[in-house]
């Protein structure tokens, strides 16, 4: 006969902030996915700077003959340094 309402338990406020807004939420998922995906590419990174090196030899010593063989030390040498700007936090924790 009378109206019922809800009464505000401390568990039903816990999640409740009046500093928080819809657009923090969204950011906060964005940077969780940031973070996901830089692990993967700082590994990535992290073989890539150290496995680079070793074609530097081979292509070296076959002599650069062509404009082919040239082209594919600078990719070697460009992939070498985004390694190793990708690669330089991984597993900095261990």
């Amino acid at each position: 006969m009378g109206t019922e309402y809800h009464r505000a338990t401390e568990e039903d406020m816990s999640n409740v902030s009046p500093f928080r807004s819809a657009t923090d939420t969204v950011t906060e998922k964005l940077v969780d996915i940031r973070a996901i995906a830089a692990r993967p590419m700082r590994f990535l990174g992290f073989w890539t700077a150290i496995l680079a090196p070793l074609a530097y030899p081979p292509l070296l010593l076959s002599g650069l003959d062509g404009q082919t063989q040239l082209l594919l030390l600078a990719g070697v040498f460009v992939a070498n340094v985004l390694g190793l700007v990708l690669g330089r936090g991984y597993r900095t924790d261990a």
